[in-house]
């Protein structure tokens, strides 16, 4: 690196340049598979069942645990993945040919992708600048003829302001479809994430709080929906063998990915809060130095799929080397995924549709997304391997400001 100052020992420190990393290995990242888990799943397995239509006895265990953890009232079906999941939210809340979703700048594609499928459009909204969800009020200045729903996404399992955005769908008569997928448990007052929407999706693939491989869960405010969720996931089938309600999909969730999802489940208040302790040991590291860990927001806590931390305003173009340097240290990090609108198929597609897409119309997202990076709270991240992870950000960023200066 040409701007790096002879003989900084610092700078050479770093494993990038060839010292010792703070972690002498990356951690797994996929599910750790216990003894107790792989004789659940051999228990599963040797029944024969893989999967049934409606879900097999595993699937709907999984889906009762679940609705149950969110509180009375609620139901819950079982999925192959999260996109699917999304899918099957957005058709039962009336999303369709012709209309508008209205969802945030920074998300995961598959939320696009499940309004797509539906024939209708995404309308690409800015994100307020404390939790960098979904802005409520940006979301009331796009709401137009064609607007069937708000999407709002808990990004990173920070919450959107869903007190907010519940208010504005029921002035609107629109329809709340929560994207939870990273933000199971995620409490904003004395409600969970996924309890606001009419409906809400989840997803259950690596890296998540409660991982399945692959796998989701459609959570709905009614049994009528819920039974129309199912019935759509076993291509419209009804309870009969030869009963054909409707078009549908084949979203059935396979019974040994159900039994990860229960053993997951039975342990998500301590992932929980060993992802909280994770940002907590990264916030106090990195306290006094010029990176900005987001904080959580006013109306809630914060559950931390990952923890996305914010460069200096001048100092973007450092972005792509610290993520280098970081996962040199065998710790995960990465630049987030980019917003809709530069993605260039789906920015082609809300424009055809007569929506502006650019960065011109989200100012906060265009401002603050070149700052940021996110690194690793979990899974499989005990307390010690915790403390290297903050440590490893604090010793590459120490290294680069002394060698670039500032």
């Amino acid at each position: 690196m040409s701007t790096a100052r002879a003989g900084s020992t610092t700078w050479e420190a770093l494993a990038l340049n060839g010292g010792r990393p703070v972690r002498p290995a990356p951690l797994p990242w996929g599910l750790v598979v216990t003894d107790v888990l792989r004789r659940r799943i051999l228990e599963a397995v040797d029944t024969g069942i893989l999967s049934e239509w409606y879900n097999g006895p595993q699937a709907r265990r999984f889906e009762d645990a679940f609705a149950a953890f969110h509180g009375e009232g609620v139901h819950a079906v079982a999925v192959n993945s999260g996109t699917s999941a999304l899918h099957l939210a957005l058709e039962v809340a009336g999303v369709g040919s012709g209309d508008e979703v209205i969802l945030p700048a920074l998300c995961y594609v598959a939320a696009a992708v499940a309004v797509v499928q539906l024939g209708a459009t995404p309308v690409i909204c800015d994100v307020e600048q404390r939790s960098l969800t979904l802005d409520p009020e940006r979301a009331r200045e796009l709401i137009g003829p064609q607007t069937r729903a708000i999407l709002p996404v808990h990004f990173w399992g920070y919450p959107a302001d869903l007190p907010a955005l519940r208010r504005l769908c029921d002035e609107h008569g629109l329809a709340l479809v929560e994207d939870a997928a990273q933000a199971p448990g995620c409490r904003v007052g004395d409600a969970l994430t996924g309890s606001f929407g009419d409906t809400a999706a989840f997803s259950f693939a690596n890296r998540k709080h409660v991982t399945c491989g692959e796998g989701g869960m459609v959570l709905c405010r009614s049994a009528d929906v819920a039974a129309r969720v199912r019935a759509l996931a076993n291509c419209g089938k009804g309870i009969g063998w030869d009963e054909y309600e409707s078009h549908g999909y084949s979203y059935r969730m396979v019974e040994v990915s159900a039994v990860a999802g229960l053993y997951g489940l039975a342990r998500i208040g301590e992932e929980i809060a060993a992802r909280r302790a994770a940002a907590t040991k990264y916030r106090r590291m990195l306290a006094g130095s010029t990176l900005e860990p987001v904080p959580d927001p006013p109306w809630g806590e914060a559950v931390y799929f990952k923890l996305p931390i914010m460069l200096p305003g001048d100092r973007a173009g450092d972005r792509d080397l610290v993520v280098r340097a970081i996962a040199a240290e065998n710790v995960s990090c990465r630049i987030p995924h980019r917003p809709l609108y530069a993605i260039e198929w789906l920015a082609q597609h809300v424009e055809q549709a007569g929506r502006p897409s650019g960065p011109e119309e989200c100012p906060v997202t265009a401002r603050l997304y070149p700052r940021l990076f996110e690194v690793e709270t979990g899974p499989n991240l005990p307390p010690d391997e915790a403390s290297r992870s903050a440590t490893a950000v604090d010793k590459v960023w120490r290294a680069i400001r002394e060698a670039r200066g500032g």
